[in-house]
């Protein structure tokens, strides 16, 4: 970016400060050009929104409220337009709209988003509501809940069950990139770099890291959700182990051992799925070609080499510690 005084180009600068938020202060790695002739400081939309997103998730973390993938998701399970979910919780019509692009709920109506996930009080809520619904809709309503209710009782229980057990944690933090995990978007970047990088375990667990990281420093956020834990290869996903063995028994990927002249072997993970271009936005494709560009030819042993100078890394390895998106992303050098 030039500076609007000088027309020269201006260094970007990343340094920690706090910014305010309805009364209280969050720290974050606050994005600015700098003038170095005037000593000016100047943002853009894209650098207010990585600023700007660093305080929202951090705020909704701390008093619990969803973050707008999840309030679409859960008005999605019930089949229910946004308008229609607006009145049964008595917002405002285009207040719930809202929510699911980014607006920030008030702590109260944030609780109560998260409070209909589970079928039992959407139906309670449902009920209250029966006075501005139609017959029609209140019948239509509480049975949709009842089935998704009998159905999380069932086999889909135990399948989240098991998930939970791999990402360990329930709600979106720091140490996901403020994303709930996805074992189909994860699959969907395995299916990305299919065919386009090879991806031996090794390998794809920086692959994974880097398109996470790299998300997180352009926009405060991680494509899959994944957690990852610095280990002496580098960084890799928490219990990656389970993760792909859950990926081959979904028939998701194919984990080929390979064997090489010296006698070693290594673990090749060949993609099952579609790519579906779909599930990524455009800002999520650039980075994943970015991944690519960067690492395709190149071996493991360099992309490990490459992994072991990020802080991400060195500041985790020694106590092998889940990394933090929010104290490291901002710092990446991978595919700078």
């Amino acid at each position: 970016m030039r500076s609007p005084i000088t027309g020269k180009e201006m260094k970007l600068v990343k340094e920690v400060t706090t910014l305010p938020f309805r009364k209280e202060e969050f720290e974050v790695v606050y994005h600015y050009y700098l003038c170095e002739d005037s000593k000016e400081q100047f943002t853009d939309d894209e650098l207010d929104a990585i600023n700007i997103t660093q305080v929202h998730n951090q705020y909704r973390e701390k008093y619990g409220i969803p973050f707008p993938e999840e309030i679409k998701s859960i008005r999605e399970k019930y089949n229910v337009s946004a308008s229609k979910i607006a009145e049964i919780l008595g917002f405002g019509t285009n207040n719930y709209r809202l929510y699911e692009t980014g607006e920030m709920p008030s702590v109260s109506n944030g609780r109560l988003i998260l409070s209909i996930n589970q079928p039992e009080e959407f139906i309670r809520q449902v009920e209250a509501s029966s006075h501005i619904l139609s017959p029609k809709e209140v019948s239509i309503f509480i049975e949709t809940a009842k089935q998704l209710e009998a159905k999380e009782k069932s086999g889909d229980y135990w399948e989240k069950l098991f998930e939970k057990q791999i990402f360990q944690f329930d709600k979106p933090n720091e140490y996901s990139g403020y994303k709930k995990p996805d074992f189909q978007k994860i699959s969907q970047v395995i299916a990305y770099f299919n065919g386009n990088i090879e991806m031996f375990k090794t390998k794809l667990n920086k692959l994974l890291f880097y398109a996470d990281f790299t998300m997180y420093q352009r926009t405060g956020h991680s494509i899959t959700g994944i957690r990852y834990r610095a280990i002496p290869f580098g960084p890799v996903p928490a219990d990656y182990e389970k993760l792909y063995l859950k990926l081959q028994d979904d028939q998701k990927i194919n984990i080929v051992e390979i064997g090489f002249d010296n006698g070693n072997y290594g673990e090749l993970i060949e993609s099952n799925q579609k790519l579906e271009q779909e599930t990524f936005s455009e800002k999520e494709k650039t980075v994943l070609d970015d991944i690519i560009n960067k690492f395709k030819g190149l071996t493991t042993k360099q992309v490990v080499d490459i992994s072991h100078k990020e802080l991400a890394w060195t500041a985790n390895i020694d106590e092998r510690k889940i990394i933090s998106y929010q104290k490291y992303a901002f710092a990446l050098q991978g595919i700078n």
